[in-house]
């Protein structure tokens, strides 16, 4: 008998399982550039500043679309935006693997940019729909994690790919994935209500407690400027821009630092980058439900999450250290928890925007600018992280800054995501 209230046993666990798969293929693309940068900058003798532009086009497109897909998956629903989008970054994905010139290679990452920009906004929509807010804080770790074991599995792969059949067949294999998922994705994806695989009495257990049964529509009229007026969403935006800079530091340059600065072998430091990302995956998941565990149903809607988000924010401020380690199984260790750490706090920073967005059909807008936060501070990180390494000739203050990032992300979120985002009550009544 399947068990109704149980999302590992449940067959709402296939859901889980396509949202984790598409931020898995999503991030492989992305970690597929870092791997080959080294490759890459020497076959076109590109130095650290160009590649860095490389790096920061993808974040251009990204930061654009994001509020546009947003908006579509409030006012469509998710199955057609995933569809779309996701074929999207798959052909532009492979065709990066075919670009001869910095021109051609730069307008790939940009349609890469542009297709990826749907996958959050997107995921938190359909835990919205699929999962009660019990297991809110674990689904969206689920999904979420899929964003770092996608390095994982991937930077070992590409790095065997790269140098045994060059740069250009790793981005053509990773680009087909996708291709795959939207195969998957729009044969079994529905509403829990449209859904005709799913056991009446788990589709009983999920109307219950969800609102998943709300109606596709247009979101509230002014709905992206009413959330911009409040102090909330500022704090929600910051804390994601702020937590995603030191995470996108690891995801560009972190092998480029371990071959430059700790001059290890490709190989190697493709096994360098991945330990850290499996070590993500399993704390994210322990932490996602731990934070379901400790909160009732009020805690949930009042914002409660935060106390662990600014625990594991912190917790990751041990990437100050990186630069005092000469032992290189030191420094893996300690990426390893900064990383896990920063992990934890973004999956529950976006578990956060879903407890405090209390109209379903604001949620998407109100994610992507949430997203969008990280994406702006991202997009800084390969231009800011290039020319530090071509004017210094080290990473050190790189990770000075991201360090520093992070305490201010702690702060911002202790003051400013007290109040839900509720447009229809008297919110001054209710109490953080």
């Amino acid at each position: 008998m399947v068990k109704a209230g149980s999302l590992w046993s449940g067959k709402r666990f296939y859901i889980a399982a396509l949202l984790f798969l598409n931020l898995f293929i999503n991030y492989m693309h992305r970690i597929n550039l870092s791997v080959a940068a080294p490759a890459i900058a020497r076959d076109f003798h590109w130095d650290a500043g160009k590649m860095g532009l490389l790096f920061s086009s993808y974040q251009w497109t990204y930061c654009v679309f994001l509020l546009l897909w947003g908006w579509t998956s409030d006012r469509i629903g998710t199955r057609w935006v995933n569809g779309l989008s996701v074929t999207m970054w798959s052909i532009a994905g492979m065709l990066t693997g075919v670009a001869t010139t910095f021109g051609g290679m730069l307008a790939t990452r940009l349609a890469l940019g542009a297709g990826e920009a749907a996958s959050f906004p997107t995921s938190a929509k359909v835990v919205r729909q699929w999962f009660p807010a019990s297991e809110r804080g674990l689904a969206t770790a689920f999904f979420n994690a899929g964003s770092f074991a996608g390095p994982a599995f991937s930077a070992p792969l590409v790095a065997w790919v790269l140098l045994r059949e060059g740069w250009r067949v790793s981005f053509m294999i990773t680009g087909s994935l996708g291709f795959i998922w939207v195969a998957l994705w729009l044969l079994l994806f529905r509403k829990p209500s449209e859904c005709t695989w799913l056991p009446e009495e788990e589709r009983n257990y999920i109307l219950a407690q969800t609102d998943s049964q709300a109606k596709a529509a247009a979101p509230p009229k002014g709905t992206l400027l009413r959330l911009m007026g409040t102090k909330t969403m500022w704090g929600l935006f910051l804390t994601q821009g702020c937590c995603a800079y030191t995470m996108l530091l690891f995801l560009f340059w972190l092998p480029s630092y371990l071959v430059q600065s700790r001059h290890m072998s490709l190989v190697k430091a493709s096994w360098f980058t991945s330990v850290p990302y499996v070590f993500a995956v399993a704390l994210g998941l322990i932490i996602g439900k731990l934070s379901d565990t400790l909160l009732t149903h009020e805690d949930v809607r009042q914002g409660k999450r935060r106390t662990l988000l600014m625990v594991f924010i912190m917790l990751s401020g041990v990437v100050l250290l990186t630069n005092m380690i000469a032992n290189e199984y030191v420094l893996l260790l300690l990426i390893s928890i900064s990383l896990a750490c920063i992990s934890s706090a973004l999956s529950l920073n976006i578990a956060l925007a879903n407890d405090l967005v209390w109209n379903p059909q604001m949620l998407g807008i109100a994610v992507g600018f949430m997203i969008l936060g990280g994406n702006i501070f991202g997009s800084l990180v390969p231009i800011v992280t290039g020319y530090i390494v071509k004017f210094t000739g080290s990473f050190d203050i790189a990770f000075y800054l991201a360090g520093f990032l992070l305490f201010v992300a702690a702060l911002i979120c202790f003051t400013m995501t007290r109040r839900p985002l509720n447009f229809d009550e008297d919110v001054t009544s209710v109490t953080p």
